[in-house]
């Protein structure tokens, strides 16, 4: 009994809680981190206008500087953004003007959401949040989060307790896998071998890492695909000292870097003594880890060919498939369970709930009427429930 407690603490402490949750492994290795080399053509939220700045790379703003702020600011995770994106600017279809529209019309009031990696735990005190030149200032007023991340934001009493509610759940992970590979990917299994697997960082979003790299002990495990243990090794015990990575000095140096991921021919440029040292990293890269934001460099390293699949929530990989698609990067989807149209997570699938709450402390009266109609929105709209299941998502409650 104790140790099934145990288990279920270490598999609620981020994302996700699960009556499923085994102990994978010991992470022994260390993953290649993403390089960013080029760009994704990630669409964005409004049409252009002009003057126009933009550059489209991804998560990098260099001619804007400054502070910036909004009335009412919400801190959340970004792996459901396009259902967000939904809520906020509005869909004429189901008759909902936007809640950021609404926020201007009913209290003149702007709005800010940040869709991150989850960051209220440090972006609530701090009252600040940076992208590269820019800060975006002020005191959030409505906080979202993992099961993990809403239990530490209560116990620091940094929300409102008694405004806690679960208000999505996702449906579980599939395999996302470029399209070149689909033949060689079929289940959970196929992960091993020489498949490159491209994972969250597991420092900087151990919450997401958890989930996706339980999932692929859990699933094999559990439903004797194969031996989970190996499997999972295969991938987590990585030495990368037999890795070469001196190319990564100079990211200029394009082709020897994508030689790292096994694409593309080394330039070495030895210097005298090394030869040796030449001769013990021969290997490529097999586990591959954002460099922070996972939603973004999963799919990079996908469409740039530093990996060739990774486990992310279904409702991710169905919106990446689409939109990505129309760029060129062509994805397809692995199911684990059920199909790609519907879902039905296997055992040892991980599927996780968010959790909104109202932000501790002294707001303005038109921020607090802001907030409460985003929350209510989120809590109570039946609109967004068709919108989360547009989006693959599902209401959290019966």
């Amino acid at each position: 009994m104790m140790r099934k407690a145990l288990l279920l603490i270490l598999c609620s402490n981020f994302y996700f809680i699960s009556a499923n949750c085994l102990a994978a492994p010991e992470v022994t290795g260390k993953p290649i981190i993403v390089q960013h080399l080029g760009k994704v053509e990630w669409p964005q939220d409004d049409d252009i206008t002009t003057p126009y700045l933009t550059q489209l790379s991804a998560n990098d703003i260099n001619d804007l500087h400054g502070d910036v702020s909004c009335d009412l600011i919400i801190s959340t995770p970004g792996n459901y953004h396009m259902a967000l994106l939904d809520a906020m600017k509005g869909r004429e279809d189901l008759g909902h003007p936007g809640l950021q529209k609404q926020i201007k019309s009913q209290f003149d009031a702007t709005v800010c959401w940040s869709t991150s990696p989850p960051v209220s735990l440090q972006q609530i005190p701090a009252e600040d949040l940076q992208f590269k030149n820019i800060h975006l200032q002020g005191r959030p007023a409505l906080a979202m989060g993992p099961g993990g991340v809403m239990n530490n934001l209560v116990a620091q009493g940094l929300v409102e307790a008694d405004t806690r509610q679960p208000f999505l759940r996702n449906q579980g992970n599939v395999i996302l896998v470029r399209a070149d590979k689909a033949k060689k990917i079929k289940n959970i299994c196929d992960l091993g071998g020489k498949i490159r697997v491209a994972t969250p960082n597991p420092e900087l979003e151990p919450g997401s890492f958890g989930n996706f790299s339980g999932t692929i002990f859990d699933v094999a495990e559990q439903n004797d695909f194969c031996n989970a243990t190996k499997l999972f090794n295969s991938i987590f015990s990585q030495d990368i000292s037999k890795i070469d990575t001196s190319a990564f000095e100079n990211p200029y140096d394009i082709n020897s870097i994508l030689a790292v991921f096994g694409v593309g021919e080394k330039h070495h440029h030895h210097k005298k003594g090394h030869d040796d040292d030449k001769h013990k990293k021969e290997a490529t890269a097999k586990w591959i880890a954002s460099s922070r934001i996972m939603h973004r460099d999963i799919p990079y390293a996908l469409c740039h060919n530093e990996a060739d699949a990774g486990v992310i929530f279904y409702h991710q990989a169905i919106y990446l498939k689409r939109v990505l698609g129309l760029t060129g990067c062509q994805l397809d989807i692995v199911p684990l369970g059920g199909s790609e149209s519907e879902p039905q997570p296997l055992p040892g699938n991980r599927v996780g709930t968010l959790h909104i709450a109202k932000v501790s402390g002294s707001f303005p009266p038109k921020v607090l009427g802001a907030r409460d109609l985003v929350y209510d929105f989120l809590t109570k709209s039946p609109i967004w429930t068709q919108i989360m299941a547009e989006h693959g998502m599902i209401d959290p409650t019966p």
